[in-house]
């Protein structure tokens, strides 16, 4: 095939800038920086949690509660229902334990079954974590609060690696099978459920079989 020649330019090629030799790709290359990783619970939170720690690690499985706290674990992870605005609960100080490193890494990494085990870790589902026991290093199986409280936990509703949500009714919600229990019939899908017995402290048996929760009568 004949190739024909290109036709001649009129006018000569020129720079309209010319080429800056003295920096090279310093000039175009910026060093490279970590992005700081962006904080995943609200200030006051952590600032309860940090208070209920006392600066010291609340987990304790590898430190034995002896290290400085200086990173926050959460106990139902942000891979297990986000932190954002469907998910109010992952970012309250009741999901939140201060921690060391060694004992943060722990949990996370090496031993999650059994931090389940303990409610240092939580898998996604209906009930809060105010709700669920968790070992904490020095204070025992407590139920922490989203304002950096805690009391003590019934010792059923952690019996044999189990963990039951407790749900605190008044006598009056029992009586009248109302209020926070009926919430939590509903929350936990057991509202339709037939033949279940009127509510007592303790262990709830639903009529389907199961034992959802712990009922804990408050004043």
């Amino acid at each position: 095939m004949k190739r024909s020649p290109m036709p001649p330019r009129k006018s000569p090629l020129t720079a309209k800038k010319p080429m800056n030799r003295s920096n090279g790709f310093k000039q175009v290359l910026k060093p490279w920086k970590a992005k700081s990783r962006p904080e995943t619970a609200p200030k006051n939170a952590i600032v309860y949690a940090k208070n209920r720690s006392k600066g010291l690690c609340e987990i304790g499985l590898v430190c034995f509660g002896s290290a400085p706290a200086t990173e926050t674990a959460h106990r139902r992870g942000k891979g297990s229902g986000g932190v954002g605005p469907k998910n109010t609960t992952a970012g309250t100080a009741a999901n939140l334990l201060r921690g060391c490193h060694a004992c943060h890494a722990h949990i996370d990494n090496a031993q999650v079954a059994d931090a389940e085990r303990l409610g240092l870790k939580l898998r996604h589902g209906v009930a809060r974590p105010s709700e669920l026991p968790v070992l904490h290093y020095r204070l025992g199986w407590v139920l922490l609060d989203d304002e950096g409280g805690y009391r003590a936990a019934p010792a059923a509703s952690h019996a044999g690696g189990v963990l039951l949500p407790v749900i605190a009714c008044t006598s009056w919600e029992l009586i009248n099978q109302d209020g926070a229990f009926i919430e939590a019939m509903e929350r936990f899908g057991h509202v339709d459920c037939p033949g279940w017995a009127p509510p007592r402290p303790g262990p709830f048996l639903c009529g389907c079989g199961s034992t959802p929760f712990y009922l804990e009568e408050v004043a």
